[in-house]
């Protein structure tokens, strides 16, 4: 697969969002640079066990045993290292954000923690039989270039759009939204702001584009687009009661409002 390759994925109403998948170089050079992180952050701790061993039992040589536990340590660091950015840096460990990479679920929804552990515990099986062969295979005959973890975490790797990069011209700066209305307490606003981080990027220019042009639609189109998008993006505020912000597009107002707010 070519790095230039794109996906379509359609959310209601035919609203289409393309992403422009990561091929095999650019995913190679962010494993690289995660490996080297981990490696360079594992290598001074196994030199200092190695140290505080020899002075305890005067034995300067390196054990199996010790050999075994620094190995096995590195494969925990090292799964768990993607695992904490994927969650917590929306789906982009160092590697991947220096290379404007970034892990999304396949319906284009950011990564959950399931999917996460899922595609990195099975880096070991992407790794066999020897040098990442099973991996490679893989994103080469996938439509959506998705080695074995992937697949079976339901996530694949796209391109970040790189909007501050040199040279591109920016985007007009969206019109500000009308004030929410006097129901939308600040406690509520809090609790949509709080939760503002799960949604994604390709979920929030959806809806602000429904936002900006809802006036344009018929109105049975534009309840009906409304209704779907805020079922789909509900699910991310559990703590909201099912009684508040009823209104579809105050709902979505609010969140974009609270995406607003936690930047």
């Amino acid at each position: 697969m070519h790095d230039d390759e794109r996906v379509s994925l359609h959310v209601p109403d035919q609203v289409e969002i393309s992403y422009e998948l990561a091929g095999i170089g650019s995913r190679f050079l962010a494993a690289v640079i995660d490996t080297c992180i981990v490696a360079a952050a594992l290598g001074l701790v196994s030199f200092m066990v190695w140290v505080v061993r020899g002075y305890l039992t005067g034995e300067p040589g390196v054990s199996l045993i010790t050999s075994i536990i620094v190995l096995a340590a590195y494969v925990l660091v090292y799964i768990g290292y993607h695992i904490f950015f994927e969650l917590t840096a929306e789906g982009k460990p160092p590697g991947k954000s220096m290379t404007g990479l970034r892990v999304i679920s396949v319906d284009g929804a950011s990564v959950a923690s399931e999917q996460s552990a899922v595609r990195n515990i099975l880096r070991l099986a992407d790794v066999l039989p020897i040098s990442y062969a099973a991996g490679l295979i893989s994103i080469l005959v996938t439509s959506r270039n998705q080695r074995l973890g992937d697949l079976a975490a339901g996530t694949m790797v796209v391109k970040e759009r790189l909007d501050q990069a040199a040279g591109v011209p920016q985007p007009p700066e969206p019109e500000p939204l009308p004030d929410l209305p006097p129901e939308v307490g600040a406690d509520v606003l809090r609790l949509v702001t709080a939760g503002a981080r799960t949604i994604s990027r390709e979920e929030e220019q959806t809806i602000r584009r429904f936002l900006e042009r809802r006036f344009d639609l018929a109105p049975p189109a534009r309840r009906r687009l409304a209704s779907r998008l805020a079922d789909t993006i509900r699910q991310r505020f559990p703590a909201l009661d099912a009684g508040q912000l009823s209104n579809p597009e105050t709902f979505l107002e609010v969140v974009i409002r609270g995406i607003d707010e936690s930047r």
